[in-house]
């Protein structure tokens, strides 16, 4: 088992409903492979409650607190302000991976800057499968999986992070700066039933697709994300 540096973990949290859940699971990864951490919660007007249970009753676990919702870009660079590690691990409240998922990317570390984790196998829906080529050419990015909320990189890269204007995700963003600016990354497979992610929205692929030509993505790429969205919505009307 690797022993990490110092490890802050931050959680967005936009809703409460499963932080207990995501906070439980990555306490006891981060304090199986740090013996130096700490969680940070940035958490939305629907987790603060959760959130301040969550603090109360484990004494490495802090949280932030926004009375207005804010993008997960927001949240995750207001928690990794309030960090002090020298690796961040940052996740999602919305949908949580297991102690094992996280285990796994954690045990991959071995000096790199970014390690991203990627779904296996991959989804097989249409949509995602065309949102995630959609971020790739958009980021230009060689990440398989840039749709998974689940990454480890070192405290100094918090500036590659976006701001609230950027629609890809803001780990996927990090993960392809990271890597133009010659940073080391890796990727490294999860069991898909230990690290889910939320089925993209219908106003997620439209900005995208309205997105897409001016950062060089292909119209084609696009109409086939829009052909999918609409299959989505027909299914859902049944």
């Amino acid at each position: 088992m690797s022993v990490l540096p110092s490890l802050s973990v931050v959680i967005c949290a936009s809703a409460g409903d499963q932080l207990e859940q995501t906070v439980a699971a990555a306490t006891v990864a981060a304090a199986r492979h740090s013996a130096e951490y700490e969680v940070v919660i940035a958490a939305g007007p629907a987790a603060a409650e959760a959130a301040a249970r969550a603090a109360a009753a484990r004494p490495l676990v802090y949280a932030t607190y926004h009375r207005q919702p804010r993008p997960s870009a927001y949240l995750l660079r207001d928690a990794c302000a309030l960090t002090s590690g020298e690796l961040i691990l940052a996740l999602d409240a919305a949908t949580p991976p297991s102690v094992a998922a996280i285990e796994r990317l954690l045990s991959a570390f071995n000096g790199q800057d970014v390690i991203a984790g990627m779904r296996t196998p991959m989804p097989s829906h249409p949509v995602q499968r065309a949102h995630i080529a959609l971020l790739r050419r958009i980021l230009v990015s060689d990440q398989v999986d840039p749709l998974l909320p689940l990454a480890l990189f070192r405290a100094e890269l918090v500036d590659l992070l976006p701001g609230d204007g950027e629609l890809a995700p803001p780990l996927a963003h990090l993960y392809a700066v990271a890597r133009r600016r010659g940073y080391t990354t890796m990727q490294i497979a999860l069991p898909a039933q230990g690290a889910p992610t939320h089925q993209p929205r219908l106003s997620e692929l439209a900005s995208l697709v309205a997105q897409g030509p001016a950062r060089g993505a292909s119209p084609a790429l696009g109409a086939l994300v829009v052909v999918g969205s609409l299959w989505l919505l027909l299914r859902r009307r049944r």
